[in-house]
């Protein structure tokens, strides 16, 4: 049963974030402008916002990744693990290059433990201001895990 409604139902935002941040590494897929999908493994982190639940990674601005963005922007990421245990998030996607978006997420990710944390170090820069990478927010529309699923009404 889907679920449709203004907000995600805490408990089911609660339980996709578990699962999510036990996984780790989701496949997130973007549309090129044939409607072909592409996909890449990504390292999200979850928050809790006044906005809503919102995911966000560091990512390369490829001028791939720009155009599938461009032409739709929504992507779909997806945890599995061996034990079947599985999270969805079908989201509205957008860059955040602005610098307190990248300088709240290195913070966030070199204060949270491993291995959802890590030190951002590691993508080749020495802080947030690294043009070579940026922020991608996801802003879920569906959610599901655990047989639950949501749907932005």
């Amino acid at each position: 049963m889907v679920v449709e409604s203004s907000r995600v139902p805490a408990e089911l935002a609660a339980a996709f974030v578990r699962v999510a941040h036990r996984i780790v590494w989701c496949t997130l897929v973007t549309v090129d402008r044939r409607g072909r999908p592409r996909s890449r493994v990504v390292h999200p982190i979850w928050t809790h916002t006044p906005d809503g639940l919102v995911g966000r990674l560091f990512t390369r601005p490829t001028p791939l990744k720009i155009a599938h963005l461009a032409a739709s922007p929504y992507v779909s990421c997806s945890y599995w693990d061996p034990q079947h245990e599985v999270a969805v998030a079908e989201c509205r996607a957008e860059f955040e290059n602005g610098e307190q978006a990248r300088k709240e997420l290195w913070d966030l990710f070199a204060s949270t433990p491993e291995p959802l944390g890590y030190d951002p170090k590691i993508l080749g820069g020495e802080d947030h201001r690294d043009p070579k990478i940026t922020v991608l927010r996801l802003t879920p529309w569906r959610l599901s895990t655990g047989g639950e699923a949501w749907r932005a009404a």
